[in-house]
């Protein structure tokens, strides 16, 4: 079972008080870790090459489990956009998982008149079936849009409320 989200979205940015021109977002948006540490909240990232990124966010603990995930990012500056995709990601300790739970994610962000135009897209593959998680399709397919929204969700919160913050003049000096 495949399933996908798609958003799009204008974030308004300003310098000082002032609509931010098109040469302060090009130099923000040049930084690629400067920006993922806004749209990941500061938690652990680290950069483990040209572009490539190490991201470790906090374990999620459920009833007799623990997942601490690792993510790996390339994040390019191609102007006039910077691209962020997903590289590939672990679950240590759940390899059977890895292999029947498939996630692609891709993002843009690009200058337009001030704003910050944000188009993210994301695939969750879900085997079914024999070899499959074990789980009817419709809980399946309820708990993997479930996901993805719970993804998106933050993904747009955190770019409405951190993306802005890259033009505080702080950040310039």
């Amino acid at each position: 079972m495949q399933l996908e989200r798609c958003t799009k979205l204008r974030v308004p940015l300003s310098l000082q008080g002032r609509q931010a021109d098109g040469a302060g977002v090009a130099a923000l948006l040049s930084d690629p870790q400067l920006v993922l540490l806004q749209l990941l909240s500061g938690e652990q990232l680290e950069q483990q090459g040209a572009g490539v990124f190490l991201y470790t966010p906090r374990p999620l603990e459920l009833p007799g489990i623990r997942l601490a995930p690792l993510v790996h990012f390339r994040a390019e500056w191609k102007a006039p956009l910077l691209a962020i995709s997903l590289v590939n990601y672990q679950l240590p300790g759940l390899a059977s998982l890895e292999r029947k739970v498939k996630y692609h994610f891709r993002a843009e962000l690009q200058q337009t008149d001030g704003d910050l135009l944000v188009r993210a897209e994301a695939t969750l593959e879900l085997a079914s079936g024999e070899g499959g998680l074990g789980l009817p399709q419709p809980l399946l397919a309820f708990l993997g849009n479930r996901a993805l929204g719970l993804i998106f969700g933050r993904l747009e919160r955190r770019c409405r409320r951190n993306l802005p913050a890259l033009t505080a003049p702080t950040n310039f000096f």
